[in-house]
């Protein structure tokens, strides 16, 4: 790997809490090693609770204006420095390169362990473009992602505790409020959740022309056999589903991924309501229509041929999509089956720490 621009940046310290706040930046770079941290050195360094601060993402609010669309030519410049990133590492290029779309990258320590990359924006003029977090110690070949992470109460700091309990890829987190702005996503399907019918461009799970979906895309070209999760919430109200989950289309599949994960929920779930899938012929419910099926990342990943207009006709068993009653979204027994069903359904399959995988890596952290 090559090296990092070594111009002084400032260091956020966060102190774990329930309730996140803003830190006053200090200095901070850790110390090279000859292994995966070598080429971290000159990088912004934080450290910290990294649950509690994800919780601090940026995300503009409903009917800010704080969407700004990208230009088809920075989305490819975006998408291929992304990608370079994840299999080369900050070189120097690829960080240069992210600046000048407005994004910096920083490591990150978390007080538990581990190492992990933060790719968020940075400056005064916020496009409303997200921010995506990448493991450097991954255990499971799944990355989660939160498009709806303020709308969908409780799921950013659901996909942050996923991500760090897990042993996760990545996750991706929106920038935006999906209803930040008024102009019409072009995209097939609908919603009435902005109070007007129909979907907005400013939402990330509904329309590709974002850095949020160009992220998306350069993971799963280099992580090609990963699962994606995309995590939601409903109004379940009065209905018997406590979770609709789904591999991105409505097929009837039984063996289906999105079977497995209903089980496992099923498994752990407390309570009266229980897992629904959209993949199986024995689900029926109130909310059993909520497939996901518009969602334009799993539309890629099950290889649409046009993502933001055409349905996928079949489903890859790479994508999941988990809509959510508040109850699994809380901090209760119904939250954590959530993050133990996950772990039921994705195996650990590499190298890094997660629950229930035996870490084989000799150091889980950078100095």
């Amino acid at each position: 790997m090559g090296q990092v621009p070594t111009t002084p940046t400032p260091t956020d310290i966060v102190t774990p809490g329930e309730t996140p706040a803003a830190e006053t930046p200090v200095a901070g770079t850790p110390a090279p090693t000859a292994s995966v941290c070598a080429p971290l050195s000159s990088l912004t360094s934080l450290t910290g609770n990294l649950m509690t601060w994800l919780q601090t993402a940026p995300i503009t609010g409903a009917n800010s204006g704080g969407f700004k669309e990208p230009g088809g030519t920075e989305l490819a410049a975006f998408e291929g420095a992304f990608r370079t990133l994840l299999t080369e590492g900050p070189t120097a290029q690829v960080v240069q390169d992210l600046a000048g779309m407005g994004y910096g990258v920083s490591t990150f320590r978390n007080d538990t362990g581990g190492g992990w990359l933060v790719v968020r924006e940075q400056g005064l003029l916020s496009r409303g473009g997200g921010t995506f977090i990448i493991n450097m110690f991954p255990a499971r070949n799944l990355w989660l992602e939160a498009p709806h992470a303020d709308s969908d109460e409780g799921t950013l700091r659901q996909t942050s505790t996923q991500l760090v309990t897990l042993g996760a890829r990545a996750l991706l987190i929106t920038g935006s409020n999906r209803c930040a702005v008024t102009t019409a996503s072009p995209c097939s399907g609908t919603t009435s959740v902005c109070g007007t019918k129909g979907l907005r461009i400013s939402d990330a799970a509904h329309y590709g022309n974002n850095f949020f979906t160009a992220a998306h895309r350069a993971l799963r070209d280099t992580y090609p056999d990963a699962i994606a999760a995309s995590i939601h919430g409903m109004d379940a109200g009065d209905g018997p589903e406590a979770a609709v989950v789904s591999d991105g289309t409505s097929a009837l599949r039984p063996d289906s991924l999105s079977n497995r994960l209903r089980d496992a929920l099923n498994t752990h779930l407390v309570g009266t309501k229980k897992a629904f899938s959209c993949n199986s012929a024995d689900d029926s419910g109130k909310h059993r229509a909520l497939c996901g099926t518009s969602n334009v990342q799993g539309r890629i990943d099950n290889g649409a041929g046009d993502a933001c207009f055409t349905e996928a006709a079949a489903a890859t068993d790479r994508f999941i999509h988990l809509e959510q009653s508040a109850t699994l979204r809380g901090t209760g027994a119904s939250s954590k089956a959530v993050i133990q069903a996950l772990a039921d359904t994705v195996p650990c399959t590499l190298t890094g720490s997660g629950l229930g995988c035996q870490a084989v890596v000799a150091a889980q952290d950078c100095p």
